[in-house]
């Protein structure tokens, strides 16, 4: 049964389900369930499963991050209920500004999503869809078939300023406010030259623009309807440089 926390939030779901549904169709499936909901204590953020060097990493915010022990810490993963998933180590990026944290895992995958380097394809005017979770409650029943039946929010953009000094941070133009939960969440881009999508970044936990939403207890939304993104390359970066990582040693 729903707390009156949840019943109050179905109504906001509903309309941002409705916003995003034709852009989720858009998008395969893989990219939402290697999107998640994890916490930690009262902390609770996105997280993007993302793999490098044949490993499992799952990237999130470092106001996450910075709650668990530097090795060994046990995080929940929302499937329909929490559900325990041990990790083995802590990254952070080397900068303390970039907000952004690293759990390694004990998991492999035989084929890896195919990520690109941002440097190489970031153009202003493009095209870009962004994902993230908001709050572990089961979806409204609507009249559309989805597949999975618990997906994160998904919505599209458009790249308007690119910073040219490394790691690549980006703006994206968005049409709505966005909860700072989706914070980690991948950012998305279409490959003319591969023809597939292929993850160009993770988003930004963007806390100097953040206000209380129109939600009791209130929540942190951003209504500037500018999305900064992080290029993926931090990412791998801080994995490649971090000495106790699998693939940084």
């Amino acid at each position: 049964m729903l707390n009156a926390r949840g019943k109050a939030l179905i109504p906001f779901f509903a309309f941002a389900w409705l916003t995003c549904a034709h852009a989720q169709y858009e998008l395969p499936s893989e990219i939402f369930a290697r999107t998640l909901l994890i916490r930690s204590g009262n902390e609770m953020a996105t997280a993007f499963k993302f793999d490098h060097g044949g490993r499992i990493y799952l990237v999130t915010t470092r106001h996450l991050g910075k709650t668990l022990p530097p090795s060994n810490a046990v995080v929940q993963v929302w499937h329909g209920s929490w559900v325990n998933l041990q990790t083995t180590h802590t990254i952070f990026p080397a900068s303390k500004d970039v907000d952004l944290a690293i759990l390694e895992v004990d998991e492999k995958l035989g084929r890896p999503y195919k990520v690109v380097q941002s440097s190489e394809v970031l153009t202003t005017g493009q095209k870009v869809w962004y994902m993230g979770w908001i709050y572990p409650i089961p979806r409204p029943k609507m009249p559309i078939k989805v597949l999975p039946p618990e997906i994160p929010s998904v919505s599209i953009g458009t790249i308007t300023a690119i910073e040219p000094s490394r790691p690549d941070p980006f703006e994206i133009h968005v049409d709505q406010v966005f909860n700072l939960r989706i914070a980690s969440g991948p950012i998305v881009y279409w490959s003319p030259v591969h023809r597939d999508f292929e993850v160009l970044g993770v988003i930004e936990r963007n806390d100097r623009d953040a206000v209380n939403g129109p939600i009791n207890p209130p929540e942190k939304v951003v209504m500037s309807h500018i999305l900064k993104g992080y290029s993926i390359d931090i990412v791998v970066d801080a994995i490649n440089s971090d000495p106790y990582s699998v693939n940084g040693r």
